[in-house]
């Protein structure tokens, strides 16, 4: 089995023909099985560097190890705070246990910033919105913070595939 993935990464790399550390760019990404099957389950990384100088072609090999159910919960929670809006986070970990300590906010953040786009769209908010925005701790709508963003490509990428399904009918160009 093996799987392609086409993209480009420029770094700084030792060069086997310059002897000296070169720009190089990455051209291509191969996985593939290993020869014997391991357990944790395991993969071959093929990524090929092209010298920017001399132009040499050189691969790199590397054992990549699947994800474990445990890798994949902390990164669920460390990805807490990027979708949604929480004034701290705490994560600890003991063998064998993941302890997480999350302070929410006593006020919808999704309230607060439909007062900063009318405020930012009519020029203008009431004193009874103004007085919510205050009692949150921000003295003005436009200090509001904007919703947070994941900094993840692969869930960025995900989101934005679901916005173009679930949205409605698209308007013709």
């Amino acid at each position: 089995m093996s799987l392609r993935s086409r993209y480009a990464i420029h770094a700084q790399r030792p060069c086997p023909t310059c002897h000296q550390t070169t720009d190089q760019t990455s051209v291509g990404c191969k996985y593939s099985t290993v020869d014997v099957p391991k357990v944790p389950k395991s993969y071959l990384k093929h990524i090929q560097w092209v010298c920017d100088w001399c132009g040499n072609c050189d691969e790199e090999i590397k054992e990549v190890l699947e994800a474990t159910d445990k890798t994949k919960i902390v990164k669920r929670l460390l990805s807490i705070k990027e979708d949604y809006d929480i004034l701290g986070f705490t994560l600890s970990s003991e063998p064998n246990v993941i302890s997480i300590k999350i302070r929410l906010p006593s006020f919808d953040m999704g309230e607060l910033r439909a007062i900063q786009w009318k405020q930012r769209e009519t020029g203008f908010i009431t004193v009874d919105e103004l007085l919510k925005v205050q009692r949150a701790g921000y003295q003005r709508p436009t200090v509001v913070p904007p919703k947070p963003q994941p900094q993840d490509v692969a869930t960025l990428r995900k989101r934005e595939r679901q916005r173009g399904f679930a949205g409605g009918p698209r308007p013709y160009d």
